[in-house]
């Protein structure tokens, strides 16, 4: 598909693309600076957390999210590419997510229990917003060639898919963060039915995208390294809940790229 003339509404919309660019940069810069001066609400594997948080070295997909997202806001910049219009539409919901991210860093520094909650929350209705541009808009998306829309799909999916179940283990920390029980029976049934909320968000989401599977991939090694987690923390009951909520994932993703038409694969 070729580029078309910018109306004045798109160009009005140019500084956007800019802004995201600028935020997905920032995500970068703020996730170095919290490694190097962030404290222990950052520090991976910390005592004391809720069984069900993911081993540390899950959160090494973050690094991808991060490079996923300069690779495609350098990509949508320049007004040479294709269908500014629904690059436009992208860069707002995908800047205020950008800017969620270092918020969140910053809230884990200075209000960690409920503040990174909320945070969060915010991100995911801006990835969700964006990923329903997305699909609005899949068929002139279907005609940026391969690398670009890979770069939007990966993205979109990897950070929203691990994004999906992150916030229900944020909102597992912030629970504990406030006196509630990580262990004996009250803290294990918390514990099963944030890994429901999770389960039934993936799925949800599955069947939204039509099985889009960097979305399916990632909520799945959320759920996959949560049951890591459960299993090292010696909470077997909780690791296998875990790893049903992934397999109920996985058979939702099978099903529904199943059920995609020709014009969807």
């Amino acid at each position: 598909m070729q580029a078309t003339p910018l109306t004045r509404s798109a160009r009005r919309a140019v500084p956007w693309r800019a802004v995201m660019l600028v935020l997905a940069i920032g995500q970068v810069v703020s996730s170095l600076l919290s490694r190097l001066y962030g404290g222990e609400f950052t520090t991976a594997d910390r005592p004391g957390e809720p069984p069900i948080v993911p081993v540390g070295w899950a959160f090494s997909i973050w690094t991808l999210v991060e490079l996923l997202c300069i690779a495609y806001a350098v990509w949508a910049l320049p007004d040479r590419r294709p269908d500014p219009v629904v690059r436009n539409r992208l860069a707002v919901p995908l800047s205020v997510v950008f800017a969620g991210f270092s918020c969140w860093l910053v809230a884990a520094e200075v209000a960690p229990v409920w503040g990174t909650v909320v945070v969060f929350a915010v991100m995911i209705a801006g990835l969700l917003r964006a990923v329903s541009v997305a699909l609005a808009h899949r068929s002139e998306i279907a005609g940026w060639g391969p690398v670009p829309r890979g770069l939007l799909w990966w993205m979109l999916g990897v950070y929203a898919g691990w994004s999906s179940i992150a916030v229900w283990v944020n909102l597992t920390t912030a629970l504990a963060g406030s006196g509630a029980p990580v262990d004996g029976a009250a803290g294990i049934a918390g514990q099963c039915a944030v890994l429901a909320g999770a389960t039934a968000t993936a799925v949800a989401v599955v069947r939204w995208t039509r099985g889009l599977l960097p979305y399916a991939l990632a909520a799945g090694w959320g759920l996959l390294t949560a049951s890591l987690g459960a299993l090292g923390a010696g909470q077997p009951a909780l690791a296998g809940i875990a790893a049903a909520g992934l397999a109920v994932v996985a058979v939702a993703a099978v099903r529904a790229r199943g059920r995609r038409t020709p014009a969807h694969r």
